[in-house]
């Protein structure tokens, strides 16, 4: 069992080549706590303040079956224009794609959205999690990328000796395909910034 009380598993992940795993459900977990501790009232990296107890009964109002998801929808769409915006994204047709950790490529989109889903059907299990991420403060940061959502800690290490490129944009070296140590440093290159201050970690694939 993980720390969140999701048990961790790996599904395949086709790509041009060959098929990879990704641990959806630990990118998950790493998207929320991420766009959690990004929000205005904790690093305000993000104007954004819908995962918390109070994002939880005002989604109620709207999605009572699935509350908690449309949340996580919401936070993670605000995330992610932030750092489309940071990043100065523009998508160019054939051109290389620009990833981030809450704008992966389409291909892997699709199949993290197919396992989302499926865990819409089993919400109970993921209450614990929630709540937890819910209740998050800026001081737990960046510990609770470890205690949350199981990153291992050589990847914090690793994070504490990069340097961004620019105030704004940290670059990983470029991957022939992106794997399950790539996410992890997307999520932890977040590091990099300080309270106010966003620098988003990216790497960049071939179209």
């Amino acid at each position: 069992m993980t720390k969140c009380g999701i048990q961790a598993s790996s599904w395949g992940c086709f790509s041009r080549t060959q098929v990879r795993l990704l641990d959806f459900r630990q990118l998950f977990k790493l998207r929320l706590v991420v766009a959690a501790l990004g929000e205005s009232q904790r690093l305000g990296w993000w104007s954004s303040g819908v995962l918390t107890g109070t994002g939880e009964f005002l989604f109620q109002q709207g999605f009572p079956r699935s509350t908690p998801f449309a949340q996580t929808r919401a936070g993670f769409r605000v995330a992610q224009l932030a750092c489309d915006e940071a990043l100065g994204i523009q998508p160019t047709p054939g051109g290389p794609i620009t990833c981030h950790l809450f704008r992966l490529t389409p291909q892997l989109e699709d199949s993290f959205e197919n396992e989302r889903n499926r865990w819409m059907d089993e919400p109970a299990a993921w209450t614990e999690c929630f709540q937890a991420v819910w209740a998050l403060s800026a001081e737990q940061w960046p510990q609770a990328l470890i205690d949350l959502a199981d990153l291992d800690q050589a990847a914090l290490d690793w994070a504490r000796q990069q340097t961004p490129q620019t105030a704004k944009a940290l670059r990983l070296d470029e991957p022939f395909e992106i794997h399950q140590g790539h996410i992890e440093h997307l999520a932890a290159g977040f590091l990099c910034g300080q309270p106010g201050q966003l620098v988003v970690p990216y790497v960049q694939v071939a179209g």
